[in-house]
Order: structure tokens, then sequence, then C-alpha cells
């Protein structure tokens, strides 16, 4: 199921936008699109190349892979509800802002892991230039949730949950985030509204396995921090609460893997080395 088809910079270069679905069924179709180019291409005397950087001089192809988490539950309301997404109420953005905190935690303890899932020859001729990510994993967020990140992560909280979101702004997240999205080509993995976005994988790779290593270090993440969020409710009123401590601190511990500047350039090359 396609959403979009267009042309894309190189010559003879196009791109494809899959409708959001399951990763294992997404996994499934993805193989099953590359395998269906190469066999109609052959039909027609053609080569479709799914090579990450075929020419030299021009714009390699690779896969911006979306990515989110939902809620799968026996009650409708419930069932798909996706987590990445900004609620309308403080409470819906207090989880919100959870699931956020796991995914900056997973992807900070295992950047070389995801590195290393998207280390193919092909890809690494093209990561760094040409509208590809650069090879340095980083998370962009975009500059209002970078601002409600680092206000919480100095931990100056001195209300409740509830009205520390109302002050932070974190309220009107999902009319702010759909103006935030702006698309930082240079980052690597970037937030894009209700999802991450790893921009890093090559073209001619299964999804299967970045995605696998993506779904690993975030379901480690969540685990530890439910492990931390059951302690830190021993001392707190409320689970709205005890969740803002907790995130407060993951913020802290993954501000290193944050990164909303350009890529490309070599201050970030030594700013990432520190």
């Amino acid at each position: 199921p396609i959403v979009t088809r267009h042309n894309e910079v190189a010559p003879c270069q196009f791109e494809m936008a899959p409708r959001f679905e399951e990763t294992d069924i997404a996994v499934d179709h993805n193989q099953l699109v590359m395998a269906t180019l190469r066999r109609i291409a052959l039909r027609h005397g053609l080569q479709a190349l799914l090579h990450e950087k075929p020419f030299a001089g021009i714009n390699g192809s690779g896969k911006h892979c979306n990515w989110s988490m939902a809620i799968a539950a026996d009650n409708p309301e419930l069932d798909g509800y996706n987590l990445l997404k900004p609620g309308k109420t403080p409470h819906q953005n207090v989880r919100f802002l959870l699931f956020l905190a796991a995914v900056l935690k997973g992807v900070h303890k295992h950047a070389k892991l995801l590195r290393a899932g998207i280390g193919t020859s092909g890809n690494e001729h093209r990561l760094g230039a040409n509208e590809a990510p650069p090879a340095i994993i980083s998370v962009f967020m975009g500059q209002m949730l970078t601002g409600v990140i680092e206000q919480i992560a100095e931990g100056k909280a001195s209300q409740s949950a509830k009205q520390e979101m109302i002050r932070l702004g974190v309220a009107k997240l999902p009319e702010v985030v759909k103006d935030n999205t702006d698309r930082n080509r240079t980052s690597p993995f970037a937030f894009t509204g209700a999802k991450f976005e790893f921009r890093a994988v090559g073209s001619s790779q299964s999804i299967a396995f970045p995605v696998m290593l993506l779904n690993a270090a975030v379901a480690e993440a969540i685990d530890e921090l439910t492990g931390k969020l059951r302690e830190a409710m021993k001392a707190t009123k409320t689970v709205d609460d005890a969740v803002l401590q907790v995130v407060g601190e993951a913020f802290r511990e993954t501000a290193a893997v944050r990164f909303e500047g350009n890529g490309y350039s070599q201050e970030w090359v030594e700013e990432a080395a520190r």
C-alpha cells in the first residue's frame, strides 16, 4: 500500500511512501516492493538499482524508516493509540513525555548498535552528504520540544505535574508540534510530530534488522523507566508526579544524544567526540 510516489533529485531516482502499518507487515511489504521492482524492470529490459550510491556526484538512495509505538488493547478507544502523539490533556502529555524519554534513552545507550544496523558497504558511501544524514547517531527534537525537555531536565518544578505541564505549555503540544517538525535533513534520527524517522537506513537493506534493534533498545529503556517509576511512586502523590520526576532524570542522562544543528559540520564532529 503506497501513499505517494514522486521523482527524486538524481536522474531516474524515485521515492515512494508506504502506508503506516505494523512493523512485521511493513518489513514484508518492503521486501516485496524491492523484489517486484527488480523483476518488473528485467521484463522491460531495464535494471532497478537499489544500491545506495550507484554513481559519483549525485544523490544516493536511502530509506526513511518511520517508527512509532501504539497501545494494543481490547478497549477500542485505546487500541492503536499512538504513544508518541501528544495528547489534549496534561496527563496524556506526561505519558507522551515518558515514551519520548524511553526512545531517547534507548538511542543514547545503544547508538553504536543502531549505527551497526545501518553499516552496509553501500550505505557507507552515502552517509554524510547530499540529503543523507551523517554516520554519527544523534536525535533531532525540534526547537519547541527541546525547550520543554531542557526545562524538565533542569528540575525546577516545585508544583504538581499537572500544574507544571500547564506552565510549560505542554498542554498545547497538539497544535505546536505539527508546526515544529522542520525536517533537519542532516539528522539520522528525527522526531517528526507523532513518530521518529530513522533516516540513515540504506536503500538496499531489509528494514527488519534496523527496526529490530530499535525495538529492542527502546523496550529495554521502557523496562528500566518502569522500574524507576515504581520506586518514585513510593514517595509521590500521583503517577504523573512520579513520571515527571523519572522523565527529568532520563532527559538529563541522554542530553548528549540530542543535537539540533548541522550534522554535516566539522563543529558537530568535534562536539560529538566530546
